[in-house]
């Protein structure tokens, strides 16, 4: 790789590759100001190596931070709460940066990232996001062809990379609500997305499922080709992991990990699974005590272990993500968000309070949604 980047910058020397390293290691802005440099490097930004090399940087990792909170400006009763976005640009989480996005985005649920793309929906509205170019493409909607007697009752979506044809895809998956039977449809029909011609195709029959996902769920997960949710009973709060093959278009669904169940509502808000990456692998954090303790579980080779637990707290908390090796963001009882450090049992405040937080970690990229670049 590094001998075909070095062609493309035209010296052929050690510098030229002292001159890549260097500029791999630079934001994704600051790259985006030097392509008029020089037709090479021009080339070079735009060169699908180099693009990788970039994004697959340790130090690549960002915060992005989604928080509600009440509006307490009384000239404007009608919009009683507010959600904005905070980017915290590098692993200290000490420096804030308030992320701005198009009007059309404000109010949609963030979907990922995959390689640095963002999905944003809201119902069948549906925009794909590069939050470090800033450049966004709105998804045509997708036209459902529904079973007789049927209607949507929810949409879930999944965002990853085909690693097959190197195409990103967009998976659909829609619950539906049956009118005869007064109950969730039986089977879930599937499309997906192509971003490399910006259409939607049937994935073919209907899936059969027998749990069914919370309105406009986001807690899902892509590694490695395969995107993972958290699915869940019908009658019950038992949970399972659904996952669908970005290249062979089929599903499968996972057990979880040995722990108790949540059989009681009271209990579902704060002893839920919740899923992510934890050191290249599937993980799932598990809300012991109602949200006191907590059991950090990997699975590596089909099987699931448990790495490790953290607790009891006196304070509940509700885990919200992974953050770097040992540490966790949760929301705190208060409704503040909190980084905990399992190596030394520290929970600092991160400075940011709401009604509810959504976390997403992103890398930077130079992955281009525009559709004439796809």
């Amino acid at each position: 790789m590094e001998r075909n980047l070095t062609a493309m910058t035209g010296y052929g020397d050690l510098s030229d590759d002292l001159l890549i390293e260097t500029l791999s290691r630079l934001p994704v802005k600051s790259l985006m100001r030097f392509r008029c440099v020089s037709k090479s490097w021009f080339s070079l930004v735009k060169d699908p190596n180099f693009i990788y090399k970039h994004l697959n940087r340790d130090e690549n990792m960002r915060l992005m931070v989604r928080v509600t909170y009440e509006n307490y400006d009384v000239t404007d009763p009608f919009n009683d709460l507010i959600t904005c976005f905070f980017l915290l640009p590098d692993k200290t989480l000490t420096d804030f940066h308030f992320q701005d996005l198009e009007a059309e985005m404000k109010d949609h649920n963030p979907l990922g990232p995959c390689d640095g793309i963002f999905c944003f929906f809201e119902n069948s509205n549906i925009n794909l996001w590069n939050v470090s170019m800033n450049e966004y493409r709105v998804v045509p909607k997708h036209k459902a062809h529904l079973p007789c007697d049927t209607s949507i009752y929810c949409r879930n979506f999944g965002l990853g990379l085909d690693p097959m044809t190197n195409d990103f895809k967009l998976v659909l998956i829609l619950t539906l609500y049956d009118s005869k039977r007064l109950s969730v449809h039986d089977f879930l029909p599937v499309a997906v997305y192509s971003f490399s011609t910006n259409s939607w195709r049937d994935v073919e029959g209907l899936f059969q499922m027998g749990h069914y996902y919370e309105s406009n769920s986001t807690d899902n997960v892509y590694l490695n080709g395969f995107c993972y949710w958290v699915a869940w009973g019908h009658n019950s709060y038992d949970a399972s992991i659904l996952s669908f093959s970005m290249s062979d278009e089929v599903f499968e669904e996972i057990k979880g990990p040995n722990v108790p169940q949540i059989t009681a509502y009271d209990e579902s808000e704060m002893a839920s699974w919740g899923i992510g990456i934890y050191d290249g692998c599937l993980s799932l954090i598990y809300s012991e005590e109602s949200g006191h303790s907590f059991s950090l579980w990997m699975r590596k080779g089909g099987f699931w272990t448990k790495h490790l637990t953290f607790g009891p707290f006196v304070e509940t908390y509700q885990p919200l993500g992974f953050w770097r090796k040992g540490e966790f963001i949760l929301e705190s009882s208060n409704n503040r968000l909190v980084l905990y450090d399992s190596r030394y049992r520290e929970i600092r405040d991160l400075g940011i309070t709401g009604l509810w937080f959504s976390i997403n970690i992103l890398k930077e990229s130079l992955i281009t949604v525009r559709e004439h670049n796809m």
